[in-house]
């Protein structure tokens, strides 16, 4: 058994039914560099970077997307035919296109340093970004998934490392600072190497995706075509049902369901039994 098959049987697909848009992302940048002056190699420690000695801003070279009910990964780049232009406005269409946007550390990450992208100028680089504001999506991040719900019981929460611990496939190569001002300074084998490993990062993040789906509390609302909304896992899409546990809140309870497919536990927010009268204070 290949591990893709032993990993199949790990993880939880989405209905076939869903409507959302979802795209699976990774990006990849260049590094920034800052002129120091120091007395003594001390006093470089937690030094402030001031912006006027700023030579290079840390910039977005490499955006690798799917979308999930798709075998084709999107590979785009600042040096693709137009120049960073181009790269920008492909990614921005691109983006503006998902309903939900998924990644490891995306919201604290991808998301942020695309918007700098899209809307800031990077100093040594002469393009100057002229795009609309995005209709913002929302996002799935799977490290956060991974810190909120398991803590310290799960000591690696690394993409690569994490991934290894569960039995799914992980990331294929390494981020190597020095192949990535190769790669911009116009070596087509170092372009291809990053490329292909941002792109294996974006297949790792779905397998990821999809085998913490039933962890997933807060998971955004799927539309399921021909199924009552109401008997709709928010994590899968699939069928739940209801369980005789109930959720128990300060002063209410609620009916609890539970995903027939991948085991998603949610509470139906409709028709609450109030157990008190009395909050804490």
């Amino acid at each position: 058994m290949s591990m893709e098959q032993v990993a199949a049987a790990l993880t939880h697909k989405i209905a076939p039914g869903v409507r959302n848009r979802i795209l699976i992302l990774d990006v990849e940048r260049l590094p920034g560099i800052t002129q120091q002056s120091w007395w003594d190699r001390g006093d470089l420690k937690n030094r402030y970077v001031h912006h006027e000695t700023v030579t290079r801003e840390p910039r977005t070279t490499i955006v690798c997307a799917k979308w999930y009910d798709s075998g084709e990964v999107i590979r785009l780049a600042e040096w693709d035919k137009g120049g960073r232009g181009a790269f920008l406005k492909r990614v921005h269409r691109l983006v503006s296109e998902a309903d939900i946007l998924v990644g490891h550390n995306v919201d604290n990450a991808d998301v942020p340093w695309l918007k700098g992208d899209f809307y800031l100028p990077r100093i040594g680089h002469s393009h100057r970004p002229k795009l609309p504001v995005l209709p913002e999506p929302k996002t799935v991040d799977t490290l956060k998934v991974l810190r909120r719900q398991f803590k310290s019981g799960a000591p690696f929460k690394g993409l690569d490392a994490f991934c290894q611990v569960v039995g799914i496939p992980s990331k294929t190569d390494r981020y190597d600072r020095d192949a990535m001002e190769r790669a911009v300074a116009g070596s087509v084998e170092d372009r291809q190497r990053l490329t292909d490993y941002c792109e294996g990062d974006v297949i790792a993040t779905q397998w990821l995706y999809d085998w913490q789906r039933p962890h997933i509390k807060n998971h955004p609302a799927l539309f399921v075509d021909g199924q009552n909304k109401l008997d709709t896992c928010r994590a899968c899409g699939h069928e739940t049902k209801p369980i005789a546990k109930r959720y128990v809140a300060d002063v209410m309870t609620y009916t609890m369901q539970r995903c027939v497919e991948c085991g998603w536990h949610g509470r139906l927010s409709l028709e609450p039994e109030r157990m008190s009268i009395v909050r804490g204070v």
